[in-house]
């Protein structure tokens, strides 16, 4: 940790602590712009104001801990992966706040019967809302004006919401990888750093070549092993 005059600087694992976000979302929302940033030596190494990083995570000095955003990929090679990832995501988000799980109906349904077997209330969840189901719009636009308008209504209860959304199982996970991509990083723009949510964003690895998969993979940051089961 550096100090230069009245101004604490971190280095890029402290800063990650300090919001409870991996190393790799800052690099992405320092190159974005969306998080500002000093270069400091010959590597250019991300130095930030402990001021910024407050002001980013929207909290105040003296505030409660900023809220964790991640935003996670998973590839699954069957369709009980899938279903099991799914489910292991929700049940975590369940129990500090409300999840929203977008996926076919027939996966849906899987996914609750998978969760009833350690969470009984869950069509009780469903009921009172606090896991919304539901698919993926036509389009990326579309898709985004239903995250804001979902999550903005969520935020307002001030508990954290968890996302699984099917990517290659829905509507979008048909378009070309170039819009696929642009929709991952629109989502970290106008989503991921906008509200309290944690996402977790599911790709078929069968349907992805190598270079396609590494490339949605950069969008995101890295998923914990146990999500990432074959």
């Amino acid at each position: 940790m550096l100090v230069t005059g009245m101004q604490e600087l971190l280095d890029i694992r402290e800063a990650a602590e300090f919001l409870r976000v991996s190393e790799t979302s800052l690099r992405r929302w320092t190159n974005a712009g969306l998080l500002p940033c000093l270069r400091l030596g010959g590597k250019r190494e991300r130095r930030f104001r402990r001021t910024d990083l407050l002001a980013f995570a929207g909290a105040q000095p003296g505030a409660a801990p900023p809220v964790s955003r991640q935003h996670y990929c998973a590839l699954y090679t069957s369709d009980l992966t899938r279903v099991r990832q799914a489910a292991a995501f929700t049940a975590e988000g369940l129990h500090t706040g409300s999840c929203v799980l977008i996926a076919a109906r027939g996966v849906q349904r899987a996914v609750i019967e998978l969760l009833q077997r350690e969470r009984p209330g869950v069509r009780g969840d469903v009921k009172a809302g606090r896991l919304v189901l539901s698919e993926y719009r036509k389009s990326p636009a579309a898709q985004i004006e239903f995250w804001v308008q979902q999550l903005s209504a969520a935020s307002e209860h001030g508990a954290p919401v968890c996302v699984v959304g099917d990517v290659s199982g829905g509507a979008l996970g048909k378009l070309p990888l170039a819009e696929i991509l642009e929709y991952e990083l629109e989502y970290d723009r106008s989503i991921a750093t906008q509200f309290p949510v944690n996402t977790l964003c599911q790709y078929d690895a069968h349907r992805l070549t190598g270079l396609a998969a590494a490339r949605i993979l950069d969008c995101h940051d890295n998923a914990p092993s146990y999500r990432l089961q074959h």
